[in-house]
C-alpha cells in the first residue's frame, strides 16, 4: 500500500480515476495499494505531482 497525503486533490483523483481498495488510515493519510498507484501514475501527465503526494 502507497500513503498518500489526505487531501482534495487525492480524493479528486480517486473519483476520476475510479480507483478502488483506498483506506483511510487517518486524518493525513489515504493508503492505496500499489497497482492502483501505478494506474494512476499511467493515466496522468504529471506524474511528479504524483510522487510528491506520497508520504
Amino acid at each position: 500500500m502507497k500513503q498518500l497525503r489526505n487531501i482534495i486533490d487525492v480524493w479528486n483523483m480517486i473519483e476520476k480515476f475510479n480507483l478502488q481498495g483506498w483506506v483511510v488510515k487517518d486524518s493525513t493519510v489515504i493508503l492505496l495499494p500499489v497497482a492502483e498507484y501505478e494506474r494512476l501514475l499511467a493515466s496522468v501527465k504529471n506524474k511528479n505531482y504524483i510522487r510528491g503526494l506520497v508520504r
